[in-house]
C-alpha cells in the first residue's frame, strides 16, 4: 500500500502555445517495459469478477493521491455522500444527485486568452492539482520515482475540482513544446496502460472528442456498479478469432454504440485509433469507455443537429446521469433518458456506414 507521505518529497499543434512544467518534480510512475501491451495478450474472459485481486501499485498511489486532496479541501464538494440512485425500468440507468456538480473544471492548459481559442495554464500556481506523472519505462517491472521532473510523451494525472465519482481526475498527454489535439494510437497506448494496470474492475476510462478543443485529454473514476450499457446485448459484427478481435453492436440502446474486444491490447487500440481518426476527418462526433481491465473499449457515435446543440459526455451515454435539481432527480424516469440519448444518436443509416468502415480498417490491421 503507498501512502501520501511516502509520494511527497499531425496529432498536435505547433502554433498553439505550448505550457512547460519546467521545474515541477512529483511523482512519476514508469510503466515497466514487459507490458501486456507488448506482448501482445492476456489470458481471462471479459466479465465482472466477484474476486478482489491484490491491490495493484498504481491503483494505490492514485487512490493515495486523490483522497489527499480531498481530505486538503480541493474539491468543491464530498462526492462521497452524494445520492445515487437506479431509476425502475429495463436499462436500470443510473441517476446522482450533486448540487455542486459543474462542466467548468476542465483542464486549462497554456498561458492563452480565451480569445485566442486556448487554455490558461494554473497548475503553476496550485502544483498540489497535479498528483502525479505516467510514462513508459526501461525497466522490466513497473517503478515509482517519489519526485521527478515530467518527461515527455508522459500523462499527467490531476485531480477533477467537481468530481462525478470517487476518484475523478483528468489525464492529460504532455509535451513540452506541443499540444496533442486529436486521439491518437500513442495517447490512447497510454490511456489503455493505465487501465490494465490500475486492475481494479471499478475503474473507468473516458473520453469525449470535441472537434473545438486546443487539447485532448481523457477522464477517470471509480463506479460503485458497471454502467447500465455494459450489461446491455450485444450484437457481433466482425470476428478475427486468430488476432482474438470482435467488434459488436450494443443491441436495444438509444445510442448507436460499438464495442471492441479483444485479449490483444495492441492490436484493439492501433483498430480503435485509426476509427477514430477516420470518424474525426468525416466530422462524426464520438466518445469512448474503456471497462473491465482495458478489454473492452465502448464507441459511441453522437451527431449535432439543430436541435441538439450540445453532446452528451461519455458517462451520460454509458447510462450514468448527474441531476442538480432535487426535483428533476425525483422526477427521472427511464423514457426521458431514452429521449435525451436518442436525441444525439447518429441515425441508423450513418450507423451502418460506421459498421462497414469499423470491419475495414480491423480487416486491414488483422489481414
Amino acid at each position: 500500500m503507498v501512502t501520501v507521505d511516502q509520494l511527497q518529497g499531425d496529432n498536435f499543434s505547433s502554433q498553439c502555445a505550448p505550457f512547460s512544467l519546467k521545474g515541477v518534480r512529483i511523482p512519476l510512475y514508469r510503466f515497466g517495459c514487459n507490458s501486456v501491451l507488448d506482448d501482445g495478450s492476456v489470458g481471462g474472459d471479459a466479465c465482472f469478477s466477484e474476486e478482489e485481486e491484490e491491490q495493484s501499485l498504481l491503483d494505490s498511489i492514485l487512490l493515495a493521491q486523490w483522497e489527499d486532496r480531498m481530505w486538503k479541501g480541493l474539491f468543491r464538494y464530498d462526492v462521497t455522500t452524494s445520492e445515487i440512485k437506479v431509476i425502475d425500468g429495463r436499462r436500470k440507468f443510473i441517476a446522482q444527485f450533486n448540487e455542486g456538480w459543474g462542466t467548468d473544471c476542465i483542464p486549462k492548459l497554456g498561458k492563452s486568452k480565451i480569445s485566442q481559442g486556448l487554455f490558461e495554464f494554473s497548475w503553476m500556481d496550485r502544483q498540489e492539482e497535479l498528483l502525479f506523472s505516467v510514462a513508459r519505462g526501461e525497466q522490466s517491472n513497473p517503478e515509482l520515482v517519489l519526485a521527478a521532473d515530467v518527461p515527455d510523451s508522459a500523462l499527467l494525472i490531476t485531480v477533477n475540482a467537481s468530481p462525478v465519482e470517487y476518484g475523478h481526475v483528468f489525464l492529460i498527454p504532455y509535451c513540452s513544446n506541443i499540444l496533442y489535439q486529436f486521439l491518437d494510437a500513442k495517447s490512447l497506448e497510454l490511456a489503455l496502460c493505465i487501465a490494465v494496470e490500475v486492475k481494479n474492475y471499478s475503474f473507468r476510462l473516458f473520453y469525449d472528442y470535441s472537434p473545438s478543443a486546443s487539447h485532448i485529454y481523457f477522464q477517470a473514476c471509480y463506479f460503485q456498479i458497471p454502467l447500465p450499457v455494459e450489461f446491455m446485448p450485444s450484437d457481433t459484427f466482425f470476428v478475427d478469432g486468430q488476432k482474438g478481435m470482435r467488434i459488436s453492436s450494443v443491441a436495444d440502446y438509444p445510442i448507436k454504440t460499438l464495442v471492441f474486444e479483444s485479449n490483444h491490447f495492441k492490436l484493439m487500440l492501433e483498430v480503435v485509433a485509426e476509427i477514430c481518426s477516420t470518424l474525426r476527418g468525416k466530422l462524426i462526433l464520438y466518445n469512448l469507455l474503456i471497462s473491465d481491465h482495458g478489454r473492452k473499449i465502448f464507441l459511441f457515435l453522437q451527431q449535432q443537429t439543430s436541435k441538439t446543440s450540445c453532446t452528451l459526455s461519455a458517462w451520460e451515454c454509458g447510462g450514468y446521469f448527474l441531476f442538480k435539481s432535487r426535483s428533476a432527480f425525483d422526477q427521472a424516469a427511464e423514457m426521458t433518458l431514452l429521449k435525451q440519448l436518442s436525441t444525439v444518436s447518429i441515425d441508423e443509416e450513418g450507423f451502418q456506414a460506421v459498421k462497414l468502415l469499423c470491419s475495414s480498417i480491423a480487416s486491414q490491421f488483422t489481414s
